[in-house]
């Protein structure tokens, strides 16, 4: 995928990006060719393989700018009540980015969304801070994962959730508060 600065190049990015958006809202994304996305964007196919390569690259290019999760600096995240803002705002996140969710799920190209989180997250200088190597790798993983699986099933229980509920949630599940709940109860 081309990662340079050239402008003309960037708006070609751009115009392929927007073009794929508006054709996944027409049909499926195994029923768009390179050929209708090179259409709709207005570019060369030749463009298109020197900018993308393929179709997930499209997609990839256009999580990465338009709908990367990025912990605040101050966040810290998962460090006990850091980790908190971390669910708070992951599900301000979800119920923002609504629309595209619904695309990917529909579509069955989730598996993009995690691709984009787990490099975000491990690319992210103050997400877990001071867990390294393996288990570092094993963290980002599993919060990636578990990131992914919130905003799939928000998408599949008909988005009604709100970013309050979403917020609860992330953090019993994460924090393993529906584990200690059996346990205190006796199941």
């Amino acid at each position: 995928m081309y990662a340079g600065d050239n402008k003309t190049a960037l708006y070609s990015q751009q115009l392929l990006a927007d073009a794929m958006l508006t054709l996944l809202r027409e049909k499926s994304y195994s029923e768009i060719s390179v050929s209708d996305l090179c259409k709709a964007a207005g570019v060369s196919r030749q463009t298109f393989y020197s900018l993308f390569g393929s179709k997930d690259n499209v997609i990839l290019f256009t999580l990465q700018n338009n709908c990367r999760y990025e912990p605040e600096p101050e966040e810290k995240a998962c460090r006990s009540a850091c980790f908190r803002d971390f669910c708070v705002g992951y599900s301000r996140y979800i119920v923002e980015k609504r629309e595209i969710l619904e695309l990917l799920v529909k579509n069955d190209i989730m598996r993009c969304l995690y691709d984009v989180q787990y490099d975000s997250l491990m690319q992210c200088e103050h997400f877990v801070g001071g867990i390294e190597g393996e288990d570092r790798l094993y963290l980002v993983d599993f919060i990636a994962g578990g990131m992914n699986s919130i905003a799939k099933n928000y998408v599949l229980t008909g988005c009604t959730a709100d970013s309050a509920f979403l917020e609860r949630l992330m953090y019993k599940l994460f924090g393993g508060g529906f584990f200690s709940e059996r346990k205190h109860s006796g199941t």
